[in-house]
């Protein structure tokens, strides 16, 4: 990371919970407790390499998971218990927006972006649980019911631009100014 005064860093996201979402006692061993996964979201974005460089920060929920996509994948890698759940991970993603609301961080909640593209009504049962029937949206969007597809990138980068346009109008890409000439303005 360079020095304070050498860095000219404009955002910074944070995008941490997928894996630390694991289900307690899961065999990956990545599975981080819900109030340490807090604490270390606090400690990144207070820490003081990054208050230093000043950035406008955000950030992103764990995106949701489907159970029925998981199955498989986890089976084909030689697991035989389940490594997460919808209802799991959205502690996560709750806990995420917790904490942003707390430092007072924009944050893009990429679990309830990509449930309402799926169609879920709060207070209903989970999409991609295995509560209720397979969800056509997002296995569109994740490839082993945790990664994301092409689809999911797409959703993201483009609920992002919506994010830096609503909380930073004059660093939208349309809004900044150009560092060198453009093509036609440019020496030939």
């Amino acid at each position: 990371m360079p020095k304070p005064e050498q860095a000219r860093l404009r955002f910074m996201a944070v995008f941490f919970g997928a894996n630390d979402a694991c289900l307690p006692g899961s065999a990956t061993g990545q599975q981080i407790p819900l109030n340490e996964y807090k604490k270390n979201l606090r400690d990144i974005l207070e820490h003081s390499s990054v208050v230093a460089q000043k950035p406008r920060l955000i950030l992103l929920t764990p995106p949701p998971v489907n159970e029925y996509q998981m199955e498989t994948s986890e089976r084909a890698r030689g697991y035989k218990d389940p490594l997460r759940s919808a209802e799991h991970t959205k502690e996560y993603a709750d806990a995420c927006r917790q904490v942003g609301a707390e430092v007072g961080v924009a944050v893009l909640d990429v679990w309830s972006i990509f449930m309402a593209k799926a169609g879920w009504k709060g207070g209903k049962p989970l999409v991609g649980s295995k509560k209720v029937a397979r969800s056509e949206v997002l296995e569109k969007l994740l490839s082993d019911g945790l990664h994301f597809r092409p689809d999911a990138y797409r959703l993201l980068y483009d609920s992002m631009m919506d994010l830096i346009q609503k909380e930073w109008p004059d660093q939208a890409p349309d809004n900044l100014r150009f560092i060198f000439r453009s093509w036609p303005e440019a020496p030939k």
